[in-house]
């Protein structure tokens, strides 16, 4: 699941609020397979 230039992650903790938005794509050879842990240290989640 590589990142694709303007998907939005969110935070699941209403009480946080982070918010990131994929600004560059990752190679299409990318194999990654996890979502992006927030500074409070839950998982990010796409938004829809």
């Amino acid at each position: 699941m590589p990142f694709r230039e303007g998907e939005v992650y969110r935070c699941p903790d209403p009480a946080c609020g982070c918010e990131l938005t994929v600004t560059k794509a990752a190679p299409p050879t990318c194999s990654g397979q996890s979502n992006p842990s927030c500074c409070c240290g839950k998982t990010m989640t796409k938004a829809a």
